[in-house]
Order: C-alpha cells, then structure tokens, then sequence
C-alpha cells in the first residue's frame, strides 16, 4: 500500500472510492469539498433518492456500494461523530475497514479516500492522518502464505483534501500498520513454519536492517545463567528455546532513560505434560503474539528514533510434552532466586516471562516495564475480545496506559493487583506457585501476582494479558479473521509521548 495527495492523479487513475459520511450529510447533501472531488462520479445522480432506496441512513456500521458512472463508490456512514472522541476514532476505524473490504472484492488498484473532518476526533491534523494510514494498511492484510493464489492486495490510496504537509504523517502511519502486519504474519504462521529459531531470525532480520543492537541468549546459555524457569519449559521441545533481545539507543544522549517492553513467546502451546483437550489446542500458535508486538514496535521504535533508549527481549519456546518436560510438583529455581513449584505446566507463559522480566531489570535498570502477554483464559473469559487486562501496582502508569490505548484503539482494562490474592499462588514446598488455587479463581490477577514476585521493589512495571484479543475480533472491520498485532501502537505511543520524570 502506499499513500499520495495528487487528486489530479487519483482523478485519472482511480477505480474506487470510499466516501465517509454522517447521518447529516445524507439528510443535507455532501459537503461542498466532498461533493466537489467526486462530482465526476456523482454527475446526473441524485445521492438522497438513491440512499433512500438503498435505506442507507449514515448510521454507524452502515454502507453502500454503487457503481457511478463507471467507478464504485462505497459511502460508509459513521453517524453523528457525537460521542467520546476515542469513541468516535474507533467508528471511523470500522467505517474505513468496511469501505476497504468492500473495495477489495472489486480488487480496485487506486482508491480515493474521502474524510470527514477532524474536529470530532479529538486530535491533531498530523495525527488524525497518521490513524488513518495506519488503519487503511492493516485493513489491506491477509494471510496468504498458504494458499495456492498468493494475491495480495495492496492498493495506491489517495487522501483527498491532504497537502505536502501531510505526507509525513500518512508515512508515519503507513510505516506503523506495516509493521503490525509483519507481527500479525508471524502469530497467523502455523506452529511447524514458526518455533523459536525462526522466529529469532525474525527478530535478526529487524535489528540488521534498522540497525538495532541485538543479542540472542541459547537456551544451554540461560539455564547457565540461572533461568531455571524459562529452561523448565524450553527443554521439553526438539526446537530448542531462545531469548531475544533488540536495543534502541538515541544518539547523542548518554542518560537517556530506558523502557523495557518484555513479550510472551510461546510459538506452539500444547499444555505439556498438562495437555489441553484438543478443542483447546487449536490457535495455540498465537500464543508468540506477545513476542511479535515486540519486536514489530521495535521495528518502529527504530524508524521513529525517540529520545528514550529501548529494549525489547522475548523470551521464545514451544511448550511440549515429552520425555525432557517439567512436570507436575517439579521445583525450579528463576534468575533472582524465588523457587517455584510447577503445580500446572500449562501456566507457562509466566514462567518464561519471569526469567525475562529478572534480566532485563538486572542488565538495563529501565525505568519502565511494560510485559505482554496472551497469559490466562481468565482474562479472556473476563473482557471478551474488546479490551486487554491491565494490572499494575502504579495508578499514574494505569492511568496512563488506559488513555493511551482509548488514543490509538489498543483498548485495556485495569485489573485489581492487590496482596489479597497472594494466598492463592502460595507453595508447601517452594517460595510460590505456577497456578492459583482454584479458590481464589481469578486467574489472571493470580497470574499478575507471580509476574510481581519477579519484579524489583519501587520499579515501575505493567502487565498486559492479551489473551482474548490477540486474535479474531468479531465486528471489527480492519482486522479480519487472524491476528491482530494488539499491543504494538500502544506500547509505541508510550514510548513516543515518554518524558524523564
């Protein structure tokens, strides 16, 4: 996909166009700007008898298709723009997804894409563009690898009304939705096409071509190094397990402060010997989803060059049963000494997470740290397919993360993260457990619990459970069926608007 502002051009090679309207524009006529860049199509039709016999009101989730003298036109309605500017953000996100699916039935190669104007939405013109090329470029992805016919599509999009001015923003967002694709290619990837080398080599392949620093930690190398949780769960594959870790450093800044985005990387997730019924089993391969929102924001991180110094680390494995895997009541021992029983080798991800989460503090001392993770059905069960959980023991950082997330449509939900639930993930046998106990239920505020046993006491730290959204969101329209690369413009926008305190 790539973005212009020459309508002069796009008028000569457009062969499909997406009309974003509201309720009162159907009733009163396009706006004069709007009515004037389509006229050529619009000539000789009258807009509000055909919306009335196509009953087409310019509600929210509402669209049409016509084809006007020769070019189609998709008009999608976002109705009256008159709530919450977040709100009003992700109604425009479907509306585009919507006008883009339809056009890519048609395999239109040149769209025109008409916008309303941005006041309702809350933000500036720069930024306003940049969720706009940045949702248009997702709404273009599917899966293909596959699939004997590998067409791909991806259209010339023409903003009407945009500048010289405006381009940068269009780039901008253009460069973070295509970094999102590249991370939902690696989640939709099936296990035995994506187990930890290559999904390291993944991660390679960025800091090589943006020019990151990089180390990748074997999996002899970190039970060595006294990971003995992440080695419990990596030893049980053929496919031995890694630890990724990618370095932004600005120039010129010497005390710059640190953020550590931390991400889950289990490639396939089979329960071990704690298998999973079958029906569970299946779309265990996103559970790397955490991994690829990483590495793809580092990727970005990269490309926009902030003024705070990054690190990215992915703990890597396949969670398999075998003759080499932990079991239940096994005792291992993680890199800052806290002993934990395995009461439940299907609580994995935490125990690769926490190794991770104990290095990265222990080499970088980052001001932050943000882990992501599709941790624990419970929080999927919790907040369906709409919102990640957020647990963290900082209400500014809470607060922060959730205006965020309304911001840019990577929407979370804090969670309680108090020591009342701590009884539940306590050990007879070793300092804590891998698995709450049922009486507490709860699942992914216990699973929050474990992941703060391994964090340094005053360090700031969130935890986002991705479960339920990492994959195959009904209704919204720029995502598809697969997956959805959650967490990546989160955590960039943070670390785009970060500032020493």
């Amino acid at each position: 996909m790539s973005f212009s502002i020459s309508i002069a051009q796009a008028r000569q090679q457009v062969n499909g166009i997406i009309v974003v309207v509201t309720a009162a524009e159907v009733t009163a006529g396009l706006r004069t700007e709007v009515a004037a860049t389509v006229a050529d199509c619009t000539a000789g039709v009258d807009l509000n008898s055909l919306f009335k016999t196509l009953q087409f009101t310019g509600k929210a989730g509402q669209s049409c298709m016509q084809v006007l003298n020769s070019t189609p036109v998709v008009f999608v309605g976002v109705g009256d723009l008159d709530k919450k500017a977040d709100e009003n953000r992700e109604t425009l996100r479907r509306a585009l997804g919507s006008g883009c699916n339809q056009l890519r039935s048609l395999e239109a190669a040149h769209i025109l894409v008409c916008l309303p104007e941005e006041k309702p939405f809350g933000v500036p013109r720069a930024t306003y563009l940049e969720q706009v090329a940045t949702v248009l470029t997702i709404a273009q992805y599917r899966f293909v690898e596959f699939k004997k016919d590998k067409k791909v599509w991806e259209p010339a999009v023409f903003i009407a009304h945009s500048t010289t001015a405006d381009l940068a923003a269009l780039q901008i967002g253009f460069m973070i939705g295509s970094a999102m694709n590249k991370a939902r290619s690696w989640a939709d990837m099936p296990g035995n096409h994506m187990y930890p080398s290559i999904l390291a080599q993944k991660a390679i392949d960025i800091a090589t071509e943006h020019k990151l620093a990089y180390k990748v930690i074997e999996q002899d190398e970190a039970r060595d190094m006294g990971m003995g949780c992440f080695y419990s769960v990596a030893k049980g594959s053929i496919h031995p397990g890694k630890i990724v870790v990618l370095e932004y450093t600005p120039a010129g800044i010497s005390d710059a402060p640190v953020i550590a985005l931390v991400g889950k990387g289990v490639c396939f997730d089979t329960g071990g010997i704690s298998l999973k019924p079958s029906n569970y089993m299946t779309g265990m391969k996103y559970d790397m989803s955490g991994a690829a929102a990483v590495f793809a924001s580092m990727e970005i991180i990269a490309q926009l060059k902030p003024n705070v110094k990054v690190v990215g680390i992915a703990p890597l494995v396949e969670n398999m049963p075998s003759g080499h895997a932990s079991k239940q009541d096994d005792v291992v021992v993680a890199m800052n000494g806290v002993s934990v029983e395995i009461d439940n080798t299907d609580a994995e991800g935490r125990l690769i997470l926490s190794d991770a989460l104990c290095y990265v503090q222990k080499h970088y001392n980052p001001a932050v740290v943000i882990d992501i993770a599709t941790l624990t059905g419970s929080c999927a069960a919790t907040f369906g397919p709409f919102y990640a959980g957020l647990m963290t023991r900082d209400e500014e950082l809470s607060a922060e993360l959730s205006e965020i997330g309304r911001f840019v449509g990577d929407k979370v939900w804090p969670l309680p993260l108090t020591d009342e639930y701590q009884p539940a993930i306590e050990s007879a046998v070793a300092d804590i457990s891998n698995s709450g106990s049922p009486t507490y239920k709860a699942g992914a505020i216990t699973a929050g619990l474990f992941l703060d046993h391994f964090i340094d006491k005053g360090r700031r730290w969130a935890h986002l459970d991705i479960a339920g959204v990492d994959s195959k969101i009904p209704g919204t329209t720029y995502l598809g069926k697969g997956a959805t690369g959650t967490g990546v413009r989160l955590m960039v926008e943070f670390v785009r608007r970060y500032k020493k305190g």
